[in-house]
C-alpha cells in the first residue's frame, strides 16, 4: 500500500482534548467510562469491479452561448451529497457558482460510465474526473479570450462568472461571453474527464485486494453510562476527529461523519446477524430471525447522542483539490471505542458486537466469580480450506497456474461456516489486559 497524507495524529489530538480524556478517564466513578479507538478507510478501490485498463469514472461537460454548463456523468447519488460534488468541482475550475451547472447523473444511457456509489470512491474518482474535463473547458475557453483581450492565456483569471487578467483585473469579460467566443472559435463546446488509480505497487493478483489511491483516518472518544442493575448503556456523548483531506462542502461532511456515528452505533449496541434453522422436513438451511426492521433494531433520534466533530483538513494531492472519503471510513471506530468506554466504566470486556446489557451482565458476574470479566467467542471458527495454491513467479519460470492442482471443482470450495454456538464468557481465560 501506498499512503499519502495522514492526519492520524491531529484526529487523536483534537477528540482527546476535546472529551477532557487525560482528566476524565478512569475518573468518572464506577459506572461510567471513556473509550477511544481510531481507524484508517480506504478512498475507493485500487481495481475495478471488472479487472480492465478502462477509467473508473468519466465525466462529459457541454458547454452552451447563454453561458450554461451541464454536467453528465454515471456516478448515482443515494443521498451522500456526490451531486453537490460533482457542481462544486466544475464551477470551481471554471469560475462560476455550483447553481451555474446542471448535473445528470444515474442515467447510463446519457451519462460515461462511473463503477458505482460503494467504498467510498465517488468523491475521489467522480471529482478528479470532474476537474479534468472542466479544465479543458477552461483552456479553450482561455485561449479565445486571450486573442480577443490581446492577454496571454497564463494571465487569465476564471472568478465570480468572469475572465479577467490577474494584472489588470478591470479588463475582464462575462464568463457567458467567454463562452462564446470560444464556441466562435472552435464550435460547440464539450469536453470530457476521467479517472484511474494509479497502478498497484504488488506485481500479483493477490497484491491488488486493499490499494486505494489515499486513505482516510478518523479517531473517536464515547462516553458511556452503564448500570450494573440492568447492564443498560447510555451514551451521552461522542467526540469524532475524521482527516477529509479537504472539506468541498463542510456541511455536508459533518453529516456524513454523523451518519456514519448512526451506523457504528447501530453495529455496537443492537443490530445483529442472528440466524434460526428451519423445521427439518422443509430445509436445512438458516434464515434470519429478524424478518423486518420491525424486529431488527437500530437507532432511532431518541437513542443519538450529541456528536461533536471536528474535520481535520491536510489536502491529499490523490484527491480532487485535496478531498478524501468521508462515507464509510468514520463508522469504524465507534464499535472498538465504545467497547473500551465499557472497560473504562465497569471494569468488563465484551469482544463481539453488539454490545448488549444480557453479555454486559454475564461479564460483571464472570468478574464476580474468577476476577475475569471477559464475554464472547474464545477462538475463531475452524475452516476447512482447501490445499493452498503454489504459483511461481516468473523468474522461476511459473506462467501463472498453480503446479500443485488442476481445474478447481465446486466440491472443491469451502462451505462457509456456521459459527458456533459461544456461551456468553466463552473467552473468559483470556487476558483482561488486552485491548479489543
Amino acid at each position: 500500500m501506498k499512503l499519502g497524507k495522514i492526519g492520524l495524529r491531529e484526529c487523536i489530538e483534537k477528540v482527546v482534548e476535546g472529551s477532557g480524556w487525560r482528566a476524565r478517564r478512569g475518573k468518572l466513578g464506577h459506572g461510567r467510562g471513556l473509550g477511544l479507538a481510531c481507524s484508517a478507510y480506504m478512498c475507493g478501490a485500487g481495481l475495478p469491479i471488472y479487472w480492465n485498463e478502462l477509467p473508473h469514472s468519466g465525466v462529459q461537460l457541454r458547454l452552451d452561448r447563454s453561458g450554461g454548463v451541464t454536467a453528465f456523468c454515471g456516478a448515482t447519488e443515494v443521498g451522500q451529497g456526490s451531486d453537490d460534488v460533482l457542481a462544486v468541482c466544475v464551477a470551481e475550475v471554471l469560475g462560476i457558482e455550483p447553481f451555474d451547472v446542471r448535473v445528470v447523473t444515474g442515467d447510463t444511457d446519457l451519462g460515461p460510465v462511473d463503477l458505482g456509489s460503494y467504498s467510498s470512491r465517488v468523491t475521489l474518482m467522480m471529482g478528479n474526473a470532474a476537474i479534468q474535463a472542466a479544465e479543458r473547458a477552461r483552456d479553450m475557453i482561455a485561449r479565445s479570450v486571450s486573442k480577443k483581450m490581446n492577454v496571454p492565456e497564463e494571465r487569465l483569471v476564471f472568478s465570480e462568472r468572469k475572465v479577467f487578467d490577474s494584472e489588470n483585473p478591470e479588463n475582464a469579460i462575462s464568463f457567458r461571453d467567454a463562452v462564446i467566443l470560444g464556441e466562435a472559435e472552435h464550435g460547440t463546446l464539450g469536453t470530457v474527464g476521467s479517472y484511474k488509480p494509479p497502478a498497484p505497487l504488488a506485481k500479483y493478483k493477490s497484491g491488488g485486494v486493499g490499494p486505494s489511491p489515499t486513505y482516510s483516518y478518523t479517531a473517536a472518544v464515547i462516553e458511556v453510562e452503564v448500570d450494573t442493575q440492568t447492564g443498560w448503556i447510555e451514551i451521552p456523548k461522542i467526540w469524532i476527529g475524521h482527516d477529509i483531506g479537504r472539506a468541498l462542502n463542510p456541511v455536508l461532511v459533518r453529516g456524513q461523519v454523523e451518519g456514519s456515528v448512526y451506523m457504528g452505533l447501530g453495529e455496537a449496541l443492537m443490530e445483529e446477524q442472528e440466524f434460526r434453522r428451519l423445521p427439518e422436513k422443509r430445509s436445512n438451511a438458516l434464515v434470519h430471525k429478524m424478518p423486518s426492521m420491525l424486529e431488527y433494531k437500530s437507532p432511532t433520534t431518541l437513542e443519538m447522542p450529541d456528536v461533536v466533530t471536528y474535520l481535520i483538513e491536510n489536502p491529499d494531492g490523490a484527491g480532487p483539490f485535496g478531498a478524501k472519503e468521508v462515507g464509510q471510513g468514520p463508522l469504524l471506530p465507534i464499535m472498538p471505542a465504545l467497547a473500551n468506554a465499557v472497560f473504562d466504566a465497569v471494569g468488563v470486556r465484551i469482544d463481539e458486537v453488539p454490545i448488549t446489557p444480557e453479555k454486559v451482565l454475564a461479564a460483571l458476574e464472570l468478574k464476580r466469580r474468577t476476577g475475569v470479566g471477559r464475554v464472547g467467542p474464545g477462538k475463531f471458527p475452524e475452516v476447512p480450506w482447501p490445499e493452498s495454491a503454489k504459483v511461481p513467479t516468473p523468474w522461476e519460470g511459473g506462467d501463472g497456474r498453480a503446479t500443485n492442482e488442476g481445474p478447481r471443482r465446486r466440491d472443491q470450495r469451502p462451505q462457509a461456516p456456521v459459527a458456533p454456538e459461544v456461551p456468553l464468557g466463552g473467552g473468559a481465560a483470556r487476558s483482561q489486559e488486552k485491548g479489543v
